[in-house]
């Protein structure tokens, strides 16, 4: 998407025929003249040399769309028709969800997000990502919902609406992106995606296919310092930002978005920012504004052919001392586990490489666990990757 006007550093993958546009500079006040030279291709699928293990930690999860850790060392897991699963430390499904909210699944529809309040051990406060299901029939369109409950002892209760959204397009059931977490300032950051609605995203009033910060109160308000102090708006000109996360140290916000037939990215996000997403949201005539580069931030990376990347973290464990602070995502169309290493700027790819996960998928979402490991989801298990030939 926003890498065919402007030169770039072409990063080749030769191992999955896969190419990775990444765009240098990127700061907003940049111009094309202004823009670093043609690089010669960089080595970013590495020969492995860190040796792993896939283990299964737990099957008969219905479609997991999310994780999220506990302090205890539990997880919790979404399902996309609207439970909310728990799994103890020692890996054992409990039986029973803990919640089920009324869910809208069609499509890429249904319960997206999860994240436990930073202060989980005092109000045990828990807060989900979902496509109302209305059953009373009493609205025309769905909506999206962010929604907190109590949870004690793998029960939850309470839930209440903190933040809602209308569906832009009820005729199309994609892109409804639908991740929510914590910031390292506190906040509820929250990415509706475009609803398949391209009008909706370049419509800077429009609550679709933005990145919202928001206070974590019922309800939620815009949040301190917003680029708007009366919006919850943080940034904008999405497609469908499925995932986001924090990069350690920095604070700095990275995100996935899923392109159509072309640029899949990887964004780092910031206040303010518009992304700008095509205008007529296709592929074939390279639509982009005359004035870009100066309106829209360029992604770190995008994928054309597109390989939708889906959950994004950076590793945190000690497991994989070589891959510290290193970027992980899993790719749904392939199934596959990616890693990059940023340069210290931020948005420079230094390496990357892949990690073999076998027959499981990295399909939906990936995250640290609490003994350094690192934790993915296929379509109905949790699978962890460990340092091979240890326990």
């Amino acid at each position: 998407m926003k890498c065919r006007k402007i030169t770039y550093a072409i990063l080749l993958i030769a191992l999955t025929g896969i190419g990775l546009a990444a765009c240098g500079g990127g700061e907003p006040e940049t111009d094309a003249s202004s823009l670093p030279p043609v690089q010669e291709p960089l080595p970013l699928l590495q020969v492995p040399t860190v040796p792993v293990s896939i283990e299964l930690y737990t099957a008969g999860i219905n479609f997991p769309t999310r994780m999220a850790w506990a302090p205890d060392g539990r997880l919790f897991v979404t399902e996309k028709g609207g439970a909310v699963r728990v799994i103890s430390a020692d890996g054992v499904l409990q039986p029973e969800p803990v919640i089920e909210l009324p869910t809208n699944e069609e499509g890429e529809q249904g319960l997206l997000g999860i994240a436990l309040d930073p202060d989980y051990e005092e109000n045990h406060y828990i807060w989900v990502y979902h496509t109302w299901s209305d059953p009373e029939h009493t609205r025309e369109r769905p909506w999206h919902r962010v929604v907190r409950f109590v949870e004690q002892n793998g029960v939850g209760s309470d839930p209440r609406v903190a933040w809602e959204m209308e569906d832009a397009f009820p005729e199309s059931t994609i892109l409804n992106g639908g991740e929510v977490a914590f910031g390292p300032d506190g906040m509820l950051y929250v990415s509706p995606g475009s609803t398949n609605n391209v009008l909706s995203v370049v419509d800077r009033q429009a609550p679709q296919g933005k990145i919202h910060r928001l206070t974590p109160t019922v309800p939620a308000q815009p949040a301190p310092d917003n680029p708007h102090p009366d919006s919850s708006i943080w940034a904008y000109g999405f497609r469908n930002t499925y995932a986001f996360t924090f990069q350690p140290g920095t604070g700095e916000m990275y995100g996935t978005e899923n392109g159509p037939d072309c640029d899949d990215e990887i964004n780092r996000i910031r206040a303010g920012l518009d992304y700008g997403w095509r205008q007529d949201g296709l592929c074939e005539d390279n639509n982009l504004p005359d004035d870009y580069p100066d309106r829209f931030e360029p992604p770190i990376v995008s994928f054309t052919p597109t390989t939708s990347p889906t959950g994004i973290m950076f590793y945190t464990g000690d497991v994989f001392p070589e891959w510290h602070n290193y970027m992980f995502y899993c790719a749904y169309n392939l199934g596959r586990m990616y890693y990059i290493n940023l340069g210290d700027d931020g948005k420079t790819v230094e390496t990357a490489g892949t990690v073999e996960t076998g027959y499981a998928r990295c399909a939906v979402d990936i995250t640290t666990g609490p003994d350094g490991n690192i934790y993915f989801s296929d379509l109905n298990a949790i699978y962890r990757v460990v340092r091979a030939g240890e326990e």
